[in-house]
């Protein structure tokens, strides 16, 4: 380690050859270190190289983006309810919110180190001695006051400070992105768990209609076996299927509890609330949403957003490391002045300044800065394949969703088929059975048929429901929603 003399003294002596021999060393080091601050840390960059399709695969012509406010589209007044509630209330929200701001904070600190510390210190003391009666000696007493200013400042010759700086830039930035991916998760729990909610309630209803037409058919079987115009068996399988109907029931109920409790905690309430939460009569629209370009995914996604931050992070610790290498120079200056009384006579008032500086440069420290390099290089490293690989997660998501999606809407439209075909076998049924045709159990088998079919048309209507929500939740919107007009800045420029 290298030091430096005092840069001012208000004592002034002669300087032996020796000192100012010194004193040029010194500059010369200072002058190198200079040399290698204007060069730079010629550390590598690492940006994501993961080349992105021009549209998605399963994606339709239309290449319009997804509108934000994507909750609206399903025309649900108490669904749009919850989920601003949630916005406010959730719990998961506000952690987000409080770890952002923890954030900033420590950007607020790196900065710091960029700019001069200015303190002030004061001391004094009142020292009485007295007369020594063993030594006969009188000690005097003395009472002595100081006070100063005193400014210390590292100058960031290698560009370590900055980098630091930049670092956690990035790290602030990575945490309000990973805010609004909180939103954006849930938000979407709460729509994914809303229309489980209403399927639920849908499904229990139909399954009680079932139930209902399972009994009635149990009663006529029974009622013919003592007529002697059915058999034993008749009546087992009446009794199996009307048992195996009302056993369908309990599990959507508790679905339909479960997804209560969920919501309620997702808007910051407690469980025992839930009963408070009523779907709405509506009939919920599924809506076709637009999925955009792969391209512009990656400015919306706000997880992979936050991974690009995260890279930076990283580029600007392997630049920070870098430094290391490198000399660093401290000033340091105090100013002030000090009071002196002896025993009880004041000695006047001292004025003192005294302005110092240090370079510093890492010489053997057993690898200890090689080390520190290896870490940042292994993060940055890191950092690049974890964002690479949340790109190829996000376009996975698109498609997947676009896929269910799209599967999902043709096979609504085979059980919608089949469910107008259940409804016009019914009629035909009904009008055979008013002219005395058919006798009263096919006309129930018919019943029974169109039910069956409603039950797998209302599951899948959930479905479809189900899949939006997916979908809008892989492209990534809706928090923008939620951005607050006049936003904290993420971060200052550095200079």
């Amino acid at each position: 380690m290298l030091r430096f003399s005092p840069l001012y003294s208000p004592v002034r002596r002669r300087r032996p050859v020796a000192g100012l021999r010194g004193e040029f060393l010194l500059a010369g080091a200072l002058a190198a270190s200079i040399a290698l601050a204007l060069t730079g840390c010629s550390t590598s960059m690492l940006k994501p190289s993961e080349e992105l399709p021009s549209r998605f695969a399963a994606a339709t012509a239309s290449q319009m983006e997804p509108e934000a406010a994507w909750w609206t589209a399903f025309n649900d007044p108490v669904l749009s309810d919850l989920v601003q509630r949630a916005m406010r209330e959730n719990r998961d929200v506000k952690i987000a919110a409080e770890r952002l701001g923890a954030a900033r904070a420590g950007e607020t600190i790196s900065r710091s180190w960029l700019f001069p510390s200015v303190g002030l210190s004061a001391g004094g003391s009142d020292r009485r001695s007295g007369y020594d009666s063993a030594t006969r000696q009188l000690y005097p007493d003395t009472r002595t006051a100081s006070a100063g200013l005193d400014v210390s400042w590292e100058l960031d010759l290698s560009g370590r400070l900055r980098a630091g700086a930049a670092a956690a830039k990035a790290d602030a930035l990575a945490a309000e992105y990973g805010e609004r991916g909180v939103r954006l998760l849930v938000m979407s729990d709460i729509a994914s768990n809303y229309f489980t909610l209403r399927g639920a309630l849908l499904q229990a209803e139909t399954l009680r209609a079932i139930a209902a037409a399972q009994d009635e058919t149990l009663r006529l079987v029974s009622a013919r076996k003592r007529a002697g115009l059915a058999s034993d068996f008749d009546v087992e399988r009446a009794q199996t299927e009307a048992a195996s109907a009302r056993a369908q029931i309990p599990p959507m109920e508790t679905l339909a509890a479960v997804a209560r409790h969920r919501i309620a905690v997702l808007i910051g309430d407690q469980a025992f609330n839930a009963d408070a939460i009523v779907p709405s009569a509506n009939e919920a629209l599924v809506p076709r949403p637009q999925s955009g370009q792969p391209a512009t995914l990656l400015q919306r996604r706000p997880d992979v957003l936050a991974l690009m931050a995260q890279l930076d992070a990283a580029n600007a610790r392997r630049q920070q490391a870098a430094a290391e290498w490198f000399p660093r120079l401290f000033l340091g200056a105090s100013f002030g002045s000090q009071e002196l009384a002896l025993n009880g006579v004041n000695l006047g008032t001292a004025r003192f300044t005294n302005v110092a500086g240090l370079l510093a440069m890492p010489l053997f420290n057993a690898g200890r800065t090689r080390a520190i390099n290896e870490v940042a290089e292994s993060g940055q490293r890191e950092a690049l394949l974890r964002t690479e690989d949340g790109i190829a997660r996000a376009l996975e998501d698109v498609e997947n969703a676009l896929v269910a999606l799209g599967q999902e809407h043709q096979r609504a439209g085979s059980l919608q088929a089949a469910s107008a075909t259940a409804e016009a076998a019914l009629g035909h049924a009904q009008s055979l059975y008013s002219r005395g045709q058919i006798d009263l159990l096919p006309l129930l088998d018919a019943q029974r048929a169109r039910l069956t079919a409603r039950l797998n048309a209302n599951d899948s209507s959930t479905r479809l429901l189900l899949d939006s929500v997916q979908l809008y939740k892989a492209l990534g919107g809706g928090w923008q929603v939620f951005e607050p007009v006049t936003p904290a800045a993420s971060g200052h420029p550095l200079s």
